[in-house]
């Protein structure tokens, strides 16, 4: 699978783009990137939906086959080449470890926290480094919500062979629409991260205690359940809430993890690097919207002179 060509279909700031972003630079893979605007819906245009029937990112392709859900394509990832290996074999006891943390950390409701605290903002404690344009109040996300249904009603008019993969989505935009995320859903979502959090604490002492040179959350070697910890981790800074759970009294663990963590390129790429990932996006996108402004322009001026000229004989 080495030689395989990779294209990865991605939105920089999507939780679980960014799970395969750090494994696939991790893996030193190459790969070809195509960013899909999350905010500008195109995740629902037919012509990814016909790639995805999912119509979410992040989505892989290796030669000839698409891979979607994030944690199948590390899996398809760490395949790729013999090292670093970030999905142990299940056999071991490294494995079986980094298995049961995976499951754990993926199985929390990520979702709930980060729409709870952005329409809750007085719940963060830091700086919320989400920009102020992807923000919006309980009822701009109610009405942004309904739009959403209405768009995909007409897109799957417009597109009957493709019904049964815009029916579930607009089945997932009303169930969307009608949880509002109140402040006290989120407040319990939060409370059951205290208490993963303080799991992972006692996981990572343990394996500080066995692992003298180097740890990490399942023993030596970083694998495919730090990716989840550390992505995690990168939300709760994104939407001001690192502070609150890295408490020097209560998880110096945590804090020297995320402090060896944060140092790796991947998570400078993957995680630190958002901001900068979406602004070149937008740069580039705006840089291609003047250059066809200018090309029109000239198309008019020279029709213009060829017009001229044809008078003028």
């Amino acid at each position: 699978m080495a030689s395989l060509q990779a294209e990865l279909y991605y939105w920089p700031s999507s939780f679980y783009s960014q799970k395969v972003l750090l494994a696939l630079h991790e893996k030193k893979v190459n790969y070809k990137s195509r960013i899909v605007n999350l905010f500008e819906h195109e995740v629902n245009e037919p012509w990814f939906v016909r790639l995805n029937p999912n119509g979410q990112v992040p989505l892989l392709k290796l030669g000839d086959k698409f891979i979607s859900q994030s944690d199948s394509i590390i899996d398809a990832v760490d395949q790729l080449n013999n090292a670093p290996v970030l999905v142990p074999d299940s056999s071991t006891p490294e494995g079986q470890l980094t298995k049961q943390w995976r499951a754990k950390l993926d199985s929390f409701n990520v979702e709930g926290l980060t729409f709870g605290v952005l329409l809750n903002p007085e719940l963060a404690v830091d700086e919320i480094k989400v920009p102020s344009a992807y923000r919006m109040t309980k009822e701009e996300y109610r009405v942004k919500s309904c739009k959403s249904v209405e768009r995909l009603e007409k897109l799957r008019e417009q597109y009957p062979e493709l019904k049964e993969a815009y029916d579930i989505k607009i089945e997932r935009y009303k169930k969307r629409g009608t949880s509002m995320f109140e402040k006290s859903d989120t407040v319990a979502v939060m409370e059951v991260l205290e208490t993963l959090l303080d799991e992972v604490e006692e996981q990572l002492r343990k394996s500080r205690s066995e692992n003298i040179i180097e740890h990490w959350l399942c023993g030596p070697r970083y694998t495919a359940a730090d990716i989840s910890l550390c992505v995690l981790l990168g939300r709760l800074v994104s939407i001001g809430l690192l502070s609150k759970y890295l408490n020097p009294a209560k998880r110096p663990a945590l804090i020297e993890y995320w402090n060896q963590a944060r140092q790796r390129p991947s998570v400078q790429k993957g995680i630190m690097g958002v901001k900068s990932a979406v602004l070149w996006y937008q740069v580039r996108k705006a840089l291609k919207k003047v250059v066809a402004g200018a090309a029109v322009a000239g198309g008019v001026v020279a029709l213009g002179v060829m017009i001229g000229q044809k008078y003028k004989a």
